[in-house]
């Protein structure tokens, strides 16, 4: 594999990969080094079916085999891949609960629970109803509490650490061969453990 990929799942159908904060997911008008071309110059086919904002971490999914194409990208339709993202906000807000405001003047709704709280910050753990661009960071803006390291929405939180607190940490799908349950899992990266340890009161 080459530098930019980190894969944690591969089975000639579907390609699961930890991207890096700063990577984007594919290819950009500066032509940066992306993830996408990197899959593509080493495999024979590969299919992108979503994406991460470049400043974010963690599992993107790719196809690998056309006959994949088609059963994932109704999963993504219907909603059936389920992703989990963790986050550190500024500010507390809440144990739990949804945000629905709408985004570029359609539907959005991001769930979320609050695991641990201090300093400032919160540590929190969300999953998307729907998949609008930017819906996570568009959203925490929105209700007051913008992810830390946001340079784009996050106002004086974006200049609070050096990346983006944004960090993809789980899939669960149903495999569109076998139809068999596949969880992938990305462990936090070392770039966020002390900003994640300040939010757990521990740092």
């Amino acid at each position: 594999m080459g530098d930019l990929l980190r894969p944690i799942f591969e089975d000639g159908y579907i390609l699961v990969v930890d991207k890096p904060s700063g990577v984007p997911s594919q290819p950009t008008r500066t032509h940066q080094p992306n993830i996408y071309d990197d899959a593509c110059a080493r495999f024979p086919y590969v299919g992108l079916h979503h994406r991460l904002d470049t400043p974010a971490s963690g599992l993107l999914l790719m196809t690998l085999h056309r006959d994949a194409n088609a059963p994932i990208a109704n999963a993504f339709r219907d909603h059936k891949i389920h992703r989990k993202y963790r986050a550190v906000l500024l500010g507390d807000p809440g144990t739990n609960g949804k945000w629905e405001g709408a985004i570029d003047g359609r539907p959005a709704q991001t769930h979320w629970t609050r695991i641990a709280t201090a300093g400032g910050f919160s540590w929190i753990e969300l999953t998307l109803a729907t998949g609008r661009k930017h819906q996570i960071r568009r959203h925490a803006l929105a209700a007051g509490h913008p992810i830390i390291g946001d340079r784009r929405y996050g106002g004086a939180a974006g200049q609070l650490w050096p990346r983006l607190a944004l960090h993809a940490v789980q899939l669960e799908f149903e495999h569109p061969i076998s139809g068999e349950p596949v969880e992938v899992e990305s462990p936090l990266p070392g770039d966020l453990l002390e900003l994640v340890q300040q939010a757990k009161g521990a740092g």
